[in-house]
């Protein structure tokens, strides 16, 4: 199960998409100080033009309020509420508003300039800017203090409109820069998806090496996984080999020592001699079994298929003639083999050896485990072929069936001369084919019914 944390695609797009967003935080946030700085420049420009305005006025008027013209020409400039206060040059109140904020006495404001601040008035924020002039020959001599103070509503809504603009677009744009770096994430991951479609479509015995045409960057994992697979392989091959050899070595000494048994038994005539010499023939039989099982094993696991050996042959023809050759045991055992064939005939492609002996273990169980019944049938489900092998035994419970295919594994209830390897040689076999095992109930929830299902 991959988590999140090793996923490559969480990954890149997490080192993708972040910095996006960081991007889009610093432009909005850099949009909303420039869009800020450029409308308290304007405005407080508008405001310099309405000092000098309210100046001249209030000077030519001799100190009256504004003009109706003035005040008409102020309003028309802007939308928001103006205040203004004129002194004279003795600090002599001239006209405006008696009480407006007075600025600080900077460098900057005492040497004619305009200076700038922000303040309460009137129980509302505003903007105020206080200036002095020079006057001469007007009826007043010397600096005449102006102070004009706006409301700030319509700047705060211009600069409202300008950020929530800038933001949209802004988005926009990540938004489209972020769906193009999904899509490629997407197609430059596509390499990996191939190879990991690839690899699953293998099956678990397919040990070649890789070749696929793969990006620089990928190219040299698909090297080392190239590198692993052959040294597994060697490594399997090597295993195969040992217990190849060990079987075959095992096999003759194991016949010996059955023949030399099975003289013995009757040529002693000692109670305590016999009983001990049937428990060497029966050990010895069980491991010649298991010797026998372990061969067929490593020749079923190095060859899926049958590999060059892989022929095409009737699958009908086949299971028919393996139930035959199996009447007379189970005649001896007193049960009744049978075989039934729901179709007429079924070309199939495999190793026809591999297929007999799988047919054979799936038998000799059901002889040996299975009820006095057992039926051998070939028919077709959802359009694949289905072997069967059917007994009325006690079955296996429901909970234990996955442990008939463990290796060296064998049921209490089924103890025997088995060696616990039959039914993994079975499991090898079908998957070597592309095939599927399943243990199911028999008729009337009775015995157990073995189903392989071929394509």
């Amino acid at each position: 199960m991959t988590s999140p944390i090793s996923s490559l695609k969480r990954r890149l797009l997490t080192w993708l998409l972040i910095p996006l967003a960081v991007m889009a935080f610093a432009l909005v946030a850099e949009s909303y100080f420039s869009s800020k700085k450029s409308i308290r420049e304007i405005h407080d420009r508008m405001m310099v033009s309405m000092a000098l305005l309210v100046s001249e006025n209030v000077i030519k008027s001799g100190g009256d309020m504004l003009s109706e013209d003035a005040s008409a020409l102020l309003s028309l400039s802007s939308n928001e509420r103006l205040y203004y206060q004129v002194l004279g040059p003795d600090g002599a109140f001239i006209t405006g508003y008696a009480d407006l904020p007075q600025p600080k006495k900077t460098q900057k404001y005492l040497e004619g300039y305009p200076h700038f601040y922000d303040t309460i008035y009137d129980n509302q924020p505003v903007r105020m800017m206080a200036m002095r002039f020079l006057v001469e020959g007007r009826g007043a001599e010397g600096w005449v203090r102006i102070l004009v103070a706006q409301t700030k509503t319509e700047r705060d809504d211009l600069l409202l409109r300008a950020v929530l603009q800038s933001a949209v677009r802004i988005v926009l744009v990540i938004g489209l820069a972020s769906l193009l770096a999904i899509i490629g994430v997407e197609r430059g991951l596509e390499p990996l998806a191939k190879l990991q479609t690839s690899i699953q479509k293998r099956s678990y015995n397919d040990l070649r090496p890789i070749n696929k045409s793969m990006p620089k960057e990928i190219s040299k994992v698909v090297e080392a996984l190239n590198g692993l697979l052959v040294r597994l392989q060697d490594s399997i091959e090597n295993q195969r080999r040992f217990i190849s050899n060990a079987s075959h070595q095992l096999r003759t000494p194991l016949a010996v020592l059955q023949a030399e048994a099975e003289l013995a038994l009757r040529e002693v005539d000692d109670p305590q001699s016999i009983q001990a010499l049937e428990s060497i023939l029966a050990s010895t039989k069980q491991t010649s079994r298991l010797a026998k099982q372990l061969l067929s094993l490593t020749r079923v696991r190095g060859n899926p298929r049958g590999g060059a050996n892989e022929t095409q042959f009737d699958l009908v023809v086949l299971a028919r003639d393996m139930t035959v050759e199996w009447v007379k045991r189970a005649i001896d055992l007193e049960k009744d083999l049978g075989f039934e064939a729901e179709i007429s005939e079924r070309l199939f492609r495999g190793s026809e050896f591999q297929i007999r002996e799988m047919l054979s273990n799936l038998i000799d169980n059901a002889l040996k485990y299975g009820g006095d019944e057992i039926s051998v049938r070939v028919t077709e489900i959802d359009g694949q072929v289905a072997l069967e092998v059917e007994d009325n035994g006690k079955g296996i419970p429901e909970d234990q069936r996955g442990q008939v295919f463990e290796r060296f594994v064998r049921l209490d209830e089924r103890a025997g001369e088995g060696c616990g390897l039959g039914m993994d040689i079975v499991r090898e076999i079908v998957e070597g084919h592309d095939g599927k095992i399943k243990l199911l109930d028999g008729k009337g929830n009775q015995g157990l019914l073995v189903r392989i299902l071929f394509p």
